[in-house]
């Protein structure tokens, strides 16, 4: 809630109270209308205030509930991607593997690694590629970016390994 408007708040219902402390020392109807028509007024400026108030509140809790959600995301994925290692399965080829030590009985998969460094999890596909020279050539491919990483092979399916089984060149 803003200050200014928490203090504009209470001035008006100071202003009020005087007016109804006034109206008791009135002689006359008219002058008791022209005080309720001020009180009225003043009520309805202390209602404005107070559902800006709420309004500006619910908006905050909202932002506050965001930012909490992704607080929650990031350390969620900041546990997660503990449990890769960056592998080179072949010559050109870059991508996470991951680590035998935290496949919670997980079978051996790569995830890419530009998807890896925006924060996301993206298992590497197979995908063949049209017939070069009468050979197919294989390599992998991501779901989610598309980045394709060809592979020196032709044909077959790639074999998966855990990060410490890939032999490091």
């Amino acid at each position: 809630m803003d200050y200014e408007m928490l203090q504009g708040a209470i001035s008006s219902l100071k202003v009020a109270g005087d007016i109804a402390v006034a109206l008791n020392g009135l002689k006359t109807m008219s002058e008791v209308q022209a005080k309720a028509i001020e009180l009225q007024q003043i009520i309805l400026t202390v209602q404005s205030s107070a559902l800006t108030a709420q309004s500006d509140q619910f908006t905050l809790l909202q932002t506050i509930r965001d930012l909490e959600a992704e607080v929650a995301r990031v350390k969620a994925w900041d546990e997660e991607k503990q449990r890769y290692a960056l592998v080179s399965p072949w010559g050109g080829a870059v991508t996470y593997a991951l680590k035998k030590e935290s496949s919670l009985s997980q079978p051996a998969h790569w995830i890419c690694a530009t998807c890896y460094e925006n924060g996301r999890k993206a298992i590497l596909n197979d995908f063949v590629e049209a017939p070069a020279k009468g050979r197919h050539s294989v390599g992998l491919g991501c779901p989610v970016c598309k980045a394709h990483i060809p592979s020196p092979w032709a044909g077959g399916q790639l074999e998966r390994k855990y990060a410490e089984e890939v032999v490091r060149e």
